[in-house]
């Protein structure tokens, strides 16, 4: 799925969740706080502004340049071709190689190297 697409979709979950709070009246702490400050009106519509019309602007311009960026040729292929592991292995030279690289033995019986 489009990344324009999911986040359009959570852009209309945040406009619908702001718009029930304020229709059931469960106000949350920037609602009270602009209705305090700004008065009933201006602060109704200021909360309005800030978190259901802009998510919804956020939700139209997403879900719009999603659905069209939405290529459906890349999706059947990924769905009709199986899934491949494509591994690059190189094998380390001897000299960075540590079990190949021979032991150090120091005269009081610390081995470096092993």
């Amino acid at each position: 799925m489009n990344g324009h697409i999911i986040l359009g979709l959570f852009a209309l979950y945040v406009a619908c969740v702001s718009l029930g709070m304020v229709m059931t009246g469960r106000q949350d702490e920037l609602f009270l706080r602009l209705r305090r400050f700004w008065g009933r009106r201006i602060g109704h519509s200021l909360y309005f502004l800030l978190n259901v019309a802009t998510p919804l602007i956020i939700c139209v311009l997403s879900l719009g340049w999603g659905v069209r960026n939405y290529d459906t040729a890349v999706t059947v292929a990924a769905l009709n071709e199986p899934a491949q592991l494509r591994l690059t292995v190189k094998p380390l030279p001897e000299e960075y190689n540590p079990f190949l690289a021979p032991a150090h033995i120091e005269p009081n019986g610390i081995i470096y190297g092993a």
